[in-house]
C-alpha cells in the first residue's frame, strides 16, 4: 500500500513541477483561457484512458480506440444532420454505445478465441473499423442537434460539466476495480491467466468484459469530441488530432498501471492524463514540431515500460 502511495505521490509531484514550468517559462500558460483548453483536452484523453486502463490490467492492449472514436465521431455527427429531436439524439447515443460495445467483443473474440496478440488484434479491428469510415465520409461533415454542445461547452455553477462527468466515470471505474469481484477478477486475470484459470475465474468473459468497457469510453470520448467540435472528421481519434491510441497508452504507463495487466489502477491513470495533457500544451505553447512530440510520446512509453520491466514481480503497483 504504501508503495502504491508512494508513487501516486510521485507522480502528481512531478505533475506539479510541470504546472510550476509553464508558469514561470511560458506567459500564455498562465492565461485561463489556455487552463480551460488543458482542462478540455484532458476530459477527451481521460475518458478513453480510463478504458484502455481496464484492457492494459487485463493483459492487454487497445490500440483500436483511435478507430472507434472516429467511427463514433463521424456516425454520429451524420445521424444529427439530420434527426435532431431529444428522442432521436437519445436513441442515436444507445446505437454509437451499442456499436462500440461489439467492437469491444470483436476485440475479445480475436484475443482469446483466435489466439492473436492484443497489440495485433487491436490494431487490425481498428484497421478495419477505419476502412468502414473512409467508405462513409472521406471528409470532416455532418452537425450536432442543438443542445449537444452542452457535453462540451456546459457549466454546473463554475465547473464544466465534462470536467464532471470524467470524475464521475473515474469513480465509478475505481468503484468497479477495487470493491468488487469484477474488478478482482481483472486484476487477477492480468496478473496470471492461467492462476486465475485454475482458481475458477472465467478469464475469457473477464477479457471480453475488459474490452468493451475500453470500447464504451471510446465511444464517450467520440461523443464528446463531436459536442466539442460541432461536426465529425474521419481522423477525429487519429492522425489529424490527438493520437488517442498513443496517448492513453502513455497516460496509463505513466500512471502506474504494468504493462502486462494485473497492477494499477484509474487514480494513477488520472494522474497520467493530466501529465500528458500539460505536455501537449506545454509543447504546443513553446512551438515544438508535432512529430518531435510524437517521438517525445514514444520515448516515455518505452522508458515508462522498461521501468517497470526492470522490477521484480510486486514492486510495480
Amino acid at each position: 500500500m504504501w508503495e502504491e502511495d508512494r508513487e501516486l505521490l510521485t507522480i502528481y509531484a512531478i505533475l506539479g513541477v510541470l504546472i510550476l514550468i509553464g508558469m514561470i517559462a511560458l506567459p500564455a500558460f498562465r492565461s485561463p483561457r489556455n487552463l480551460f483548453n488543458v482542462l478540455r483536452q484532458a476530459v477527451a484523453l481521460g475518458l478513453v484512458s480510463v478504458g484502455q486502463t481496464f484492457a492494459v490490467l487485463v493483459g492487454g492492449i487497445d490500440l483500436s480506440v483511435g478507430s472507434t472514436i472516429s467511427l463514433i465521431g463521424v456516425y454520429t455527427t451524420g445521424l444529427m444532420a439530420h434527426y435532431t429531436s431529444l428522442g432521436a439524439v437519445a436513441l442515436i447515443v444507445v446505437a454509437m454505445i451499442a456499436i462500440a460495445i461489439m467492437i469491444g467483443l470483436a476485440n475479445a473474440f480475436v484475443i482469446t478465441r483466435l489466439r492473436v496478440a492484443p497489440f495485433i488484434a487491436t490494431m487490425g479491428v481498428g484497421a478495419i473499423i477505419q476502412g468502414f469510415i473512409l467508405l462513409y465520409a472521406k471528409r470532416p461533415g455532418g452537425a450536432i442537434a442543438p443542445g449537444w454542445d452542452f457535453f462540451a461547452e456546459g457549466m454546473l455553477g463554475p465547473v464544466p460539466f465534462p470536467v464532471i462527468f470524467l470524475l464521475l466515470l473515474v469513480g465509478l471505474a475505481y468503484f468497479i476495480l477495487r470493491k468488487t469481484a469484477a474488478g478482482r477478477h481483472i486484476a487477477a486475470t492480468g496478473g496470471s491467466e492461467v492462476i486465475a484459470r485454475l482458481s475458477g475465474i472465467q478469464t475469457r468473459r473477464v477479457t471480453a468484459y475488459a474490452f468493451m468497457i475500453s470500447a464504451f469510453a471510446a465511444a464517450l470520448t467520440g461523443l464528446y469530441l463531436t459536442s466539442r467540435m460541432g461536426a465529425g472528421d474521419p481522423l477525429m481519434g487519429g492522425l489529424n488530432y490527438d493520437r488517442y491510441d498513443l496517448d492513453s497508452v502513455t497516460a496509463v504507463l505513466l500512471g502506474g498501471t504494468r504493462l502486462g495487466g494485473g497492477k494499477g489502477g484509474v487514480v494513477g491513470t488520472l494522474a497520467g492524463v493530466l501529465l500528458v495533457s500539460l505536455l501537449n500544451n506545454l509543447f504546443n505553447l513553446a512551438g515544438i514540431n508535432p512529430y518531435i512530440q510524437w517521438i517525445v510520446k514514444g520515448v516515455i512509453v518505452v522508458g515508462a515500460v522498461a521501468i517497470y520491466a526492470s522490477r521484480k514481480p510486486g514492486e510495480a503497483r
